[in-house]
């Protein structure tokens, strides 16, 4: 996989481009193509640079104050006004290296960067750093670096320093600079075509020319030198910074993520679905379950509100348990199975009363032979069980009957 392409556009619709690896070899390499065939290999690419041409672009070191250190990018225009020819709020600023008392910037103006940025690449391309392609020339310690690119000159005399020329008009600039420099340089490395030597020699200045140390490259070579350098001391400013810094690429995600994506949400929507039906049918059996508590709660309590029939029912039972074990538990242990053995009787109603530990019912038998025959039974078992009234419901007879432990 390339870790990054720096690209430049020669033409319409046609790119020149560097893929270098993470790894010093193999070299770099330079490719040539159209839109669509650079969009697929920065497709591959960890980081994309576009270069943007030496001359729009002005680098500066500014000094700053320790409390400005967090307002920099306030601070900053209103510092560079009184040296800027046009309107401050037209030009762009970006922030480079920041010490502990200056500032690398680079300034372009903004329409420009509009323009080319509209203009530059095709939209399937995610450009990640745009760079003024002054920063990628090589530059050694004590040495200053010129490269001749056709009828151009980029001269670089330090980290944050330096210009992009005609050839007729370099040699002039050069003099000034030297002029106002403070050290002059060991050495001046010129990267050119070896035929343009002479040439350029005659255009020098005196100063410099015996001080020359000639290096026969091409423009893409002493880019890729000058990326290799970045590795152990990065230089480059990104333009792409606060209206211009990239958004987020949803687009390429999405297009990487969308089968992934569908398919997690169609798991999502039928997990809800499946959530949802589980929900109501518990919600059904729940009600149902609810409704046979109460009717069980109501043949034992036939009377008073139905809030919670269940706690209700629990409390009702701890209340009438007897202490010494002959409350309602152990007097209802002893009649039920009584009730049950004399075939066709019912219980309709039972009351217990605590203080006089006794059992007070209702019950429907086929024949009132029946009735005497339960409560008998109930005296063999050493409780006192007695009729206290009765009465013909059809052919079958209610009574009620006190039963005491």
């Amino acid at each position: 996989m390339t870790s990054t392409i720096v690209i430049k556009q020669c033409g319409i619709d046609n790119y020149e481009w560097l893929a270098a690896g993470k790894a010093a070899l193999p070299a770099p390499q330079l490719v040539v193509g159209d839109g669509e065939r650079l969009a697929a290999q920065c497709a591959q690419a960890g980081r994309v640079v576009l270069l943007a041409r030496a001359e729009n672009i002005a680098l500066k070191t500014m000094p700053f104050e320790k409390h400005e250190r967090k307002l920099l990018r306030q601070t900053i225009p209103y510092a560079l006004e009184d040296d800027c020819v046009n309107d401050i709020e037209e030009q762009h600023i970006a922030l480079g290296d920041i010490t502990a008392n200056t500032v690398a910037l680079a300034m372009i103006k903004r329409e420009q960067l509009d323009q080319y940025l509209a203009k530059a690449l095709p939209p399937e391309v995610d450009v990640h750093q745009l760079v003024s392609e002054l920063l990628l020339i090589p530059l050694h310690e004590n040495r200053w670096s010129i490269m001749v690119d056709d009828d151009r000159w980029l001269v670089r005399s330090a980290d944050y320093d330096g210009f992009a020329l005609e050839a007729d008009v370099a040699p002039f600039a050069l003099q000034l600079m030297l002029d106002e420099a403070e050290q002059l340089p060991d050495q001046i490395s010129i990267y050119c075509d070896q035929e343009q030597q002479s040439a350029i020699n005659a255009k020098l200045p005196e100063l410099l020319r015996g001080i020359a140390d000639w290096q026969y490259k091409d423009y893409w070579s002493v880019l890729a030198e000058g990326l290799s350098q970045q590795a152990a001391k990065p230089t480059l400013i990104n333009l792409l910074q606060g209206d211009y810094a990239p958004s987020l690429p949803w687009k390429k995600w999405w297009q990487t993520w969308k089968v992934a994506a569908l398919l997690l949400i169609t798991a999502v929507v039928f997990q809800l679905v499946v959530t949802y039906t589980q929900l109501s049918v518990l919600e059904k059996n729940n009600l149902a379950l609810r409704a046979e508590i109460e009717q069980a709660y109501r043949s034992a309590v036939p009377r008073g509100a139905v809030m919670d029939p269940e706690r209700q029912l629990r409390r009702k039972v701890g209340a009438m348990k007897g202490a010494s074990g002959e409350g309602f538990v152990s007097m209802l242990s002893q009649i039920g199975p009584v009730l049950n053995a004399v075939n066709g009787l019912s219980l309709q109603s039972l009351n217990y009363n605590e203080k006089q530990s006794e059992v007070r019912m209702t019950i429907l038998a086929p024949r009132f032979n029946d009735v005497e025959t339960a409560r008998a039974n109930l005296e063999k078992l050493g409780l006192k069980a007695e009729l206290t009234g009765s009465n013909a419901e059809g052919d079958k007879t209610r009574a009620r009957l006190r039963v005491r432990g």
